[in-house]
């Protein structure tokens, strides 16, 4: 077995592979995001497990960024044979922290963490020294009877434009985070444009909602945020569904992602369970 940068020219066969061995994600979707993109702090770094014999062909998969570990997967005839450690070794050996954490690394993650039903998976990173540390989720609203975005007295709403772009980057980094301005920024630059924004009368803006910048192409709702003093004024609600909106149709549409206050999504959408996350880190 042999370990090394793994380039784009491996990409279909990586496809395949994380696509078996991880039935519960659509990486057939997001497999080059996952595989060479970073969050806009940090460049995504990615290694192959290559077969000895004369086919070389790739057995393991492994995506990294920083200390996150966004994916690992290997080829079901070739489990327990030391290739997840060894593709494990190659990340931490580029890290001087040896904290890894398994799935959620900020703006650019396939899943906030590792999905239970993968037990195998989870006795894997076990074994290796890895502990849970927290548990997040995903709900889904469903999108067949949608309500209709209610207009708001007071506040502009409409769709940002890539015009918009660095403008957003400078209000979201400051006021909400850094690498939630990365994901709205790769929101508006995706092909649905699905951001849109909230104005005061004043003309500044005080609330966004994003879709389909992380794991572009699937549909996923998120990030999503209001100045303090311009809550409880339905602004969250117009701008969700409008986001919503927009997906439709796509594969995921309507997952809501390592969500925060689950009661609102509740009460605005009928947002139902969908996945549970278990975070893992290496001490």
């Amino acid at each position: 077995m042999r370990i090394a940068s793994l380039g784009r020219e491996h990409l279909a066969q990586a496809t395949r592979l994380l696509a078996a061995a991880l039935p519960h994600d659509r990486v057939d979707v997001v497999a080059d995001e996952k595989l060479f993109g970073g969050n806009g702090a940090r460049s995504g770094v990615s290694f192959g497990a290559f077969a000895d014999d004369d086919s070389g062909a790739l057995v393991g998969v492994v995506a990294a960024a920083g200390r996150w570990v966004k994916l690992l997967a290997v080829d079901a005839a070739h489990r327990r044979r030391g290739i997840g450690t060894a593709l494990v070794d190659a990340v931490a050996g580029t890290q001087a922290d040896a904290r890894l954490r398994i799935g959620d690394h900020p703006g650019n993650y396939l899943s906030p963490g590792l999905d239970g039903r993968y037990r195998e998976g989870r006795a894997f990173f076990d074994a290796r020294g890895f502990r849970e540390v927290g548990v997040v989720e995903n709900i889904r609203a469903p999108l067949d009877d949608l309500p209709h975005a209610p207009d708001v007295a007071g506040y502009a709403l409409r769709r940002a434009d890539v015009g918009d772009r660095d403008a957003l980057r400078t209000w979201i980094g400051a006021h909400f985070a850094p690498v939630w301005a990365f994901e709205v920024a790769r929101a508006l630059e995706g092909p649905r444009r699905a951001v849109h924004l909230a104005f005061s009368a004043a003309g500044a803006p005080v609330a966004f909602a994003a879709a389909d910048g992380n794991n572009q192409g699937l549909g996923w709702f998120g990030p999503a945020g209001t100045e303090p003093r311009h809550r409880g004024k339905r602004l969250g609600e117009a701008l969700l569904i409008r986001c919503l909106e927009d997906v439709r149709g796509l594969p995921e549409a309507g997952v809501i992602a390592w969500i925060g206050p689950k009661e609102f999504y509740r009460k605005t959408v009928c947002a139902v369970d969908d996945r549970r996350f278990l975070q893992l880190e290496r001490p």
